[in-house]
């Protein structure tokens, strides 16, 4: 299994997509990638940083991931011992390194950023918020007037009846197609002539019908049509044949059919003709649309995500710009593309990228190492509505020639939840491949109840899980409309009020109180405008006569180190997570331009606002989630028809042409049933995919409540079934079953989480001290002092923000000191365990070194303080009393004081 410079991976639900990007990633490393050139991209902020984190502790931990380092080996062709040898360089750079690795949102906004003085707006645009509507309107009417198109828009709006706000969300629509309007043609049939000949064979139908002595008042009445319009709606219009029409039957002759066949195909032409009349129309109102709407995005500086992606697509179709120049901008060039989530992505977005991935598969077969990747699964393509194009996957496949490769093990669901999904979709989603579960033990629960008591049906099967030991927060219900969750909540309160219930998202970080004060100030020292420093002090609680020396902070700062200053300098509460995590996630942007410019994109949530207990979400917002418990809800309404009076017909993807929709239109006009019949095919296509997307969120139980009537869930076939039983929820930790010192600790995230809310300054400083102390020892591998160096970097990187001046400089000196003590030497030779965590009679034990000897186990607690203290002795006496217990073997401990100068033990 070698590594191959073009790859697509077909990734179906829970098979491991993220953990084979991060073996990608970090295997391009080991080939000799340069960090800065890779470019990794998916579509939302959790994603990135879960797939972050997967790579980070991938290169961290490598020696201890069996499975990972063996297939990294296998795909770079380097040996075990050549990966651990290479490891820590390539670790360190990481740590350092510029990260390519974001939302494809977000690289499209450090383009445009980079070359928005083209597109003339400036580079500190903001992103998401969206335009002023009454503002917008107005300009908007104003232009449509100046334009001579008023007429038209109010024969839009009552052609199409909707509000103008519907007809903004229409025209929306098409400005996200803005691109492949550009090849739409509109065919030149004159709509009077048209309605002359349809109005002309339908008056000689009539002629013979009216000759008949015998034609009843039904008859007359189906023909008394004015209008091509009225012709089309009527019954006898779908027939292929008007004797079939038994009101027509007693006066039918065989000549009126050869007339039937003129007039449907006049009725045809006729449509196409209004339908270009129409088409000219709307494209006029959107062009004064796109314009207005381009106008107000420079003149206020905000831009919507839609927005961003068609700036970039025009500057880099206008040709201003070469690739050469676009990678001197971006600061790198890109030899590696890795795409996560591919099925979500838009034409336009994929054609931004194209000339990229064209450059890089260009240049296979040549020396220089470069390579494509992309990864996803089209069953989970659900978001068409938004410019998703699943169509991509292949295409790009095609055009690129590109091999395939499928995971079907989910490591996901148990074993009936995954048998249970393969036995729907196999016949219901094409050239599905059934998943292979990764645990074979017959486990897992599956139930399917109907009944038009929903409400009833949902709450019931809530409270079993929850009468059967199933926690709140292992418990989501997914529902098809945020208006359904709010129901549910309701109802699962009126029959337990102590229920703690998730019905919205989390706060974003960027919206807290204390984060926003700090970005507020940033922006004064930045902008120098007075607005953002009001907003700073009345965020922060200062007084709003409070004067700032501008001099005091220094913008050539490290960001992190400037947003630390500024939150000593005012006593914030220093210690706050969410300032902590602020100062984390400054140091992933390269300077404070790019943050001051992209920090309003940051949707991280707060890490103080937990979602706790049931969660009700929709379908939609639970993609790329997990739930031990799923329980999914059919419908409450019924799903209202679409009022869209455009259908975009679509070949692979080019979109071929716009059709309006006309009753009855399909009888007469092939090429556009055609498209109808297609439209509607990719309607059941986005329910099956919905469908599948809630069914694979499920871990241990899969719950569906389903009514008897108008049911969503209806286009699965399901019989009311239960199968296999509840798992209940296991406690949050619990005692390992250990076999010979064969296990797999529990990470708690060292001691961080024992520190005190009530601790003081100096305390907390202690506190800090002494966590960056064990996460530096934890990195290290085999305490050797060649590992001193990277150990030093994790801990810097991660820490120097929560020290003192200085601190981070004098941790590393007592570890190396610690590194170069005998006594500590002897005691590590022999199997190692990191900050083991461990349950003995009901208490949680944190071990921070555990090692296995042949003769003995020894227990190592690290210090840092300068006294020996009993309470520290009596904790190694516990640790080893529980050791002991478990192991039944001799258990040697110690304390193990790491300070200033000297490294002292005590054995207990």
């Amino acid at each position: 299994m070698m590594f191959k410079n073009r790859l697509l991976l077909e990734a179906s639900a829970g098979s491991g997509k993220t953990f084979a990007l991060s073996i990608r990633y970090v295997s391009l490393l080991f080939l000799g990638a340069k960090i800065e050139s890779i470019l990794t991209l998916t579509f939302t902020n959790k994603a990135a940083n879960e797939m972050l984190d997967k790579i980070s502790g991938l290169l961290k931990e490598l020696k201890d991931r069996d499975i990972e380092i063996q297939i990294i080996s296998e795909l770079t062709g380097l040996n075990i011992s050549e990966l651990l040898k290479k490891q820590p360089q390539i670790y360190q750079n990481f740590l350092k390194a510029n990260l390519n690795i974001s939302t494809i949102d977000k690289f499209n906004a450090s383009i445009l950023r980079s070359f928005s003085l083209y597109q003339s707006l400036m580079p500190d645009f903001k992103v998401g918020q969206g335009i002023d509507e009454n503002r917008f309107l107005t300009l908007f009417i104003q232009a449509i007037i100046k334009n001579d198109l008023y007429s038209e828009l109010i024969e839009f709006s009552i052609y199409e009846q909707k509000r103008l706000q519907e007809i903004f969300s229409f025209l929306d629509i098409l400005n996200q197609k803005r691109d492949d309007l550009k090849d739409i043609k509109i065919n030149s049939f004159d709509i009077n002539d048209t309605k002359k000949d349809v109005l002309k064979i339908f008056s000689y139908i009539k002629e013979i019908f009216y000759d008949c002595s015998s034609l009843s008042n039904a008859a007359k009445k189906a023909l008394s049509c004015e209008s091509p319009e009225d012709i089309a709606s009527q019954t006898w219009i779908v027939k292929e044949s008007l004797n079939e029409y038994k009101f027509f039957k007693k006066c039918y002759v065989e000549k009126v059919d050869g007339l039937f066949i003129e007039l449907k195909d006049a009725l045809k032409n006729y449509f196409l003709a209004k339908e270009s009349y129409y088409k000219l129309k709307y494209l006029k109102i959107f062009e004064v649309y796109k314009s207005v709407k381009n106008d107000l995005n420079i003149q206020t500086n905000t831009l919507e995500f839609n927005d961003i992606t068609n700036f970039v697509y025009e500057l880099l179709q206008g040709g201003e710009i070469d690739s050469e120049f676009l990678y001197f901008r971006l600061d790198s060039k890109i030899d590696h593309i890795l795409i996560d989530e591919f099925q979500d992505t838009s034409v336009t977005q994929y054609k931004i990228l194209e000339p990229l991935i064209a450059e890089i598969l260009s240049g296979h077969g040549v020396k220089e190492f470069k390579s494509f990747f992309y990864v996803g699964d089209t069953k989970q393509s659900i978001y068409r509505f938004r410019g998703g194009t699943k169509e991509l996957f292949s295409y790009v496949q095609d055009k690129f020639n590109i091999p395939i490769e499928r995971l079907n093990t989910n490591y996901r669901s148990k074993q009936k939840v995954v048998e249970f999904v393969n036995k729907i979709f196999l016949t219901k989603i094409d050239n599905y491949h059934a998943q292979i579960p990764s645990n074979q033990e017959d486990s897992g629960y599956i139930k399917v109840s109907k009944t038009d008591e929903l409400l009833t049906l949902v709450k019931d099967e809530v409270i079993k899980l929850l009468n059967q030991g199933v926690n709140e927060d292992d418990i989501a219900i997914l529902t098809y409309a945020n208006d359904d969750a709010f129901i549910i909540k309701e109802e699962l309160l009126k029959a337990n009020s102590s229920l703690n219930i998730t019905t919205t998202t989390t706060v974003l970080l960027i919206n807290t109180p204390l984060v926003r004060a700090v970005i507020e100030l940033l922006k004064y020292l930045y902008f120098k405008n007075n607005l953002y420093l009001v907003n700073f002090l009345a965020l922060s609680g200062q007084k709003l006569d409070t004067k700032i020396d501008i001099s005091t902070f220094s913008m050539k700062k490290e960001l992190s180190f400037l947003i630390k200053e500024i939150i000593l300098h005012f006593n914030l509460f220093y210690y706050d997570e969410n300032l902590l995590k602020l100062i984390e996630i400054a140091n992933t942007y390269k300077d404070i331009d790019q943050f001051i410019y992209e920090c309003e994109d940051i949707d991280i949530p707060s890490p103080k606002k937990k979602d706790r207990g049931i969660k009700i979400l929709t379908i939609h917002k639970s993609k790329g989630l997990e739930f031990k418990h799923v329980v999914v809800v059919d419908r409450f309404k019924k799903k209202p028809p679409s009022r869209d009076n455009m259908l975009f017909h679509y070949d692979n993807i080019i979109l071929k042409d716009m059709y309006i929709r006309f009753k009855n239109r399909e009888l007469f006009d092939t090429a556009y049933s055609k498209a109808r019949d297609a439209l509607k095919a990719l309607d059941v296509e986005d329910e099956l995919n919905t469908l599948y997307v809630a069914l694979t969120r499920a871990e241990n139980s899969l719950i569906l409540c389903q009514k008897e009537k108008d049911s969503a869930l209806a286009i699965l076939g399901l019989d009311e079934i239960i199968e296999g039983s509840v798992i209940p929820s296991k406690e949050s930790m619990k005692v390992i079953e250990y076999d010979d010192f064969e296990y797999e600790s529990i990470k708690t995230g060292f001691q961080e989480k024992k520190k005190s809310k009530n601790s003081s300054s100096s305390d907390i400083n202690a506190i800090n001290f002494g966590i960056a102390l064990h996460y530096m020892l934890e990195n290290l591998n085999d305490f050797r002092l060649d590992e001193l160096e990277l150990a030093y970097w994790a801990m810097k990187n991660r820490f120097e923000i929560k020290l003192e001046d200085n601190q981070a400089k004098q941790i590393k000196k007592r570890v190396e000191n610690l590194l170069k003590d005998e006594k500590f030497i002897s005691l590590v030779k022999g199997k190692s365990y990191k900050e083991l965590s461990l349950i003995y009679q009901g208490e949680l034990k944190q071990l921070d070194l555990v090692v296995e000897k042949s003769d003995c186990i020894v227990v190592i607690d690290y210090k840092s303080s300068d006294f020996v203290q009993a309470k520290h002795i009596k904790q190694v006496a516990d640790y080893k009393k529980a050791l002991h217990d478990i192991f039944k073997k001799e258990i040697v401990g110690y304390l193990c004081y790491i300070r200033d100068k000297t490294i002292e033990f005590v054995e207990v």
